[in-house]
């Protein structure tokens, strides 16, 4: 599903069982060790059920995956942490994963620069340049700061599922000016939602942009993988089997690679949707993917700690990073990391395109930037149609399905997707 990195994985700060039948069937077994799968399967432990969790890779984390090469914290795909996500506390010691902050706010395309956008207890400057830039018209303003009360106060984040419509239906409806879809709306929400443009739910946009005005978004010190990490840290050695492949299920028996049956009380299928879909026999939903690319350099261009969005008519890039800037144990000391982004339904990067699109932005400097690792994250995420509900729960006669599909696309998703489903699991 991802590119696979020179150096492999960073090292787990765990040990698990990789092979050997057990000398029992344990009660409960989760397929899948993504975050879904770790939230499951903690969930089940900490109620004190007997638990197996199987993974089919070398290493935890499903998506959320980290590599170091050279020196550089490359995570697979751009991936950040929104701390305000209500499902964290649950799972996560927020305190402990060393936390790098990006600044409230944005960076946009302004009059052909970058302008830094930020929250007044971010950044002064970018409070001030918010009143000033050109992105926004006065009214724009006004609506934005209504928008931003009516979300924090909403407890149905504006709307039902039954009301729910496009996103960009929805600013329209709010009174956005074209001029601030094209370069705000666009590039932050497609980027998020995987979109073309702004045909997502925008329920899930309001889920989303409610924990944007609440708090930052973050990277762990360490890379994204520290969170899978950190969550495997809570269950026993002995849980976890790398490297173990379920291959078909007969029956309520798990068929492992290798010819090896297990059966359980119940089982959580926590694995990708079409991993879930070919075990259970099913049709596969739709997915979006998303492309990336990261360059090191010599010093950062500017030295802001925001994402930068940058408008579809400019390139494919619709997010970029100064992964440095934000966190700087992601570069070796001297060095900038810059990771830039965008949806896609091409199975290669656009990097003919996307060296053009960053020369046009911030000049000739970036001819010396080095290509460090790019690719394509297939599946990156469920497609989520404007009505579909924020929490699903299916069961299938022994199998309970979790995974962001179940939920919405995202580490919430995931997480509360896990945690539900072990406790039907456990209520069964």
């Amino acid at each position: 599903m991802y590119p696979p990195g020179s150096h492999g994985d960073m090292n787990l700060s765990y040990t698990s069982s990789e092979a050997g039948p057990s000398q029992s069937d344990p009660e409960y077994i989760v397929v899948g060790a993504g975050l879904a799968g770790l939230a499951a399967a903690v969930t089940l432990h900490r109620a004190g059920r007997e638990v197996a969790l199987l993974e089919r890779d070398d290493s935890v984390g499903g998506r959320v995956r980290t590599d170091i090469e050279s020196g550089f914290v490359l995570d697979r795909g751009f991936q950040v942490l929104l701390t305000t996500y209500p499902e964290l506390g649950r799972h996560l010691d927020l305190a402990s994963l060393n936390l790098r902050p990006f600044i409230r706010g944005a960076n946009v395309w302004d009059a052909g620069r970058f302008v830094e956008l930020a929250h007044p207890r971010s950044s002064f400057r970018g409070a001030l340049n918010a009143l000033r830039t050109g992105a926004f018209t006065p009214g724009d303003r006004f609506r934005l700061l209504k928008f931003g009360v009516r979300l924090g106060r909403s407890k149905h984040l504006l709307m039902t599922p039954a009301d729910d419509c496009p996103t960009g239906e929805l600013l329209e409806r709010l009174g956005f000016s074209s001029h601030s879809m094209m370069t705000f709306w666009e590039p932050l929400l497609s980027g998020i939602q995987l979109t073309s443009s702004l045909e997502g739910s925008a329920r899930l946009a309001s889920l989303i942009l409610r924990c944007l005005a609440r708090g930052p978004a973050a990277v762990p010190a360490e890379g994204m993988q520290a969170i899978p990490r950190q969550m495997a840290s809570n269950l026993p050695a002995n849980v976890i089997r790398l490297r173990t492949e379920v291959e078909a299920i007969h029956g309520s028996k798990l068929l492992l690679t290798g010819g090896e049956e297990l059966s359980a009380r119940r089982v959580v299928i926590a694995t990708e949707q079409r991993t879930a879909a070919r075990l259970l026999r099913e049709e596969p939903r739709s997915t979006r993917s998303q492309w990336h690319a990261y360059f090191g350099a010599d010093e950062a261009p500017n030295d802001s700690r925001a994402i930068h969005l940058m408008a579809a008519g400019q390139g494919p890039c619709r997010n970029l990073a100064i992964m440095s800037n934000v966190a700087p144990e992601y570069a070796p000391h001297g060095k900038a990391l810059i990771v830039v982004a965008g949806p896609t339904t091409d199975a290669e990067p656009p990097l003919t395109q996307v060296r053009q699109q960053l020369q046009s932005v911030f000049g000739s400097q970036t001819e010396s930037w080095q290509l460090l690792k790019a690719g394509v994250v297939a599946e990156a995420q469920p497609t989520f149609v404007p009505g579909t509900p924020l929490v699903r729960q299916q069961q299938l006669g022994n199998f309970l399905i979790a995974g962001d599909h179940q939920a919405t696309p995202s580490i919430q998703g995931a997480l509360v997707s896990g945690r539900v489903a072990a406790h039907a699991a456990i209520a069964e």
